[in-house]
Formats: structure tokens, sequence, C-alpha cells
């Protein structure tokens, strides 16, 4: 046995090569390529609604394996996707309702990529949001807890990419209140967008 396939350790014994293997099947100076499982989220921003209260400056939405939260001015609803967009029946805190969905106005679906964890952090977080207002129906069933400056649907759309570290309201100004059309710039600058897709009036 060679020189070569032989060390010394620290303690001055002899070490023997037994066998090589590579563990990177590439050379020294190549980009390293690191995969790693990631999800999609997609936010969805339309036109504004000037009869509408609440929806004066547009509306903005999460969609989450295929669920649809919505920070309504009524209340927090979650509903399928294509009952979002094309209408359907909306179970709400106290009742159901039917909807003619968001095909009456123009609308932008941004996708986002995200890690399996950002992913339940933000899905566990609307599922609080959505629980916890609820609650509030029950009780106070002529009342809203929506607030154009803490809790529209921007806001919280805003509120739950920004705790995954998506930046959603632009860092020069106060961070509320947050307008679907700012939120809609903003993300659409983030290394974290990978598509859009449109949803046109019908």
């Amino acid at each position: 046995m060679g020189p070569s396939q032989t060390i010394k350790s620290p303690s001055g014994k002899d070490l023997f090569l037994v066998s090589k293997r590579s563990s990177t099947p590439t050379t020294n100076d190549e980009i390293k390529k690191v995969l790693l499982k990631r999800e999609l989220i997609e936010v969805i921003i339309s036109d504004s609604r000037m009869r509408s209260m609440g929806s004066q400056w547009g509306h903005a939405a999460v969609v989450i394996d295929g669920q649809v939260y919505s920070r309504a001015h009524e209340e927090y609803v979650k509903t399928d996707k294509n009952t979002y967009l094309n209408g359907g029946v909306i179970q709400r805190a106290n009742d159901s309702i039917n909807v003619g969905g968001n095909r009456w106005r123009d609308n932008v679906g941004v996708y986002l990529s995200v890690s399996e964890r950002e992913k339940d952090i933000v899905k566990n977080e609307l599922e609080r949001r959505v629980k916890v207002d609820r609650e509030f129906k029950r009780k106070h069933p002529n009342e809203t807890s929506y607030s154009l400056f803490s809790n529209s649907c921007s806001s919280n759309v805003a509120d739950v990419l920004e705790l995954i570290n998506i930046l959603a309201h632009d860092p020069r100004w106060m961070p509320f209140p947050v307008a679907p059309a700012e939120l809609l710039v903003i993300i659409e600058k983030s290394n974290r967008t990978v598509k859009k897709e449109l949803y046109p009036k019908k």
C-alpha cells in the first residue's frame, strides 16, 4: 500500500484508505442545487366596487389548498375557489347565502412560492381568524368586526404574508391601511412570485 493511501491520526495511529466515494456528483467549483419541496399559495386581487362597503378600493383574498379566505365587510368567509370566482352557496356564521361570485369584475391571482411549514403557518392563522370572527358573529349577529385600518380584506392578507417574511406593504409608509392595489404592486415584485393568472370580467 503506497504512502498516499495512509494518513497519520492526531494520536499517532496509521489510518488506511479503504474506499473512495463521491457524495456530490459535481466538481468543486460548480453551483450545488439544494432541492426543497415548495408549495404555492395564491393571492387574488379584485377591482374596486363603489357601491359595496369596504370594496371601494378593490378586494383581496388568499387561496390555500383550493380554499379561499376572504375578509368581507359583513364577516370573514371561507369557501372553495370556484364558488368565490363564479358564484354559489357560501356558509356563514349564522346562515348560508347565495352569491354571484367575483367574475363581474377583473381579478388577478399572484402565486407565491412557500415552504410546507410556511404554508401551514399561513393556513393555521387564517383558520384562526375565521373562527374568531364566526364566534363574534354568533354573539353579535348585527355587528361586524371589520375595520378599514386593522381588519380589512387586504390588511388580513398582508398580516399573514408578513408572518412568513413576505413583504406586503410599502415600507416607506405606515403599515396600515393597506389597499388592495398597493398589496398587488408589492407582492408582484417579490422574489417569491412565480406566476400570475388572470380571471377577467365576464
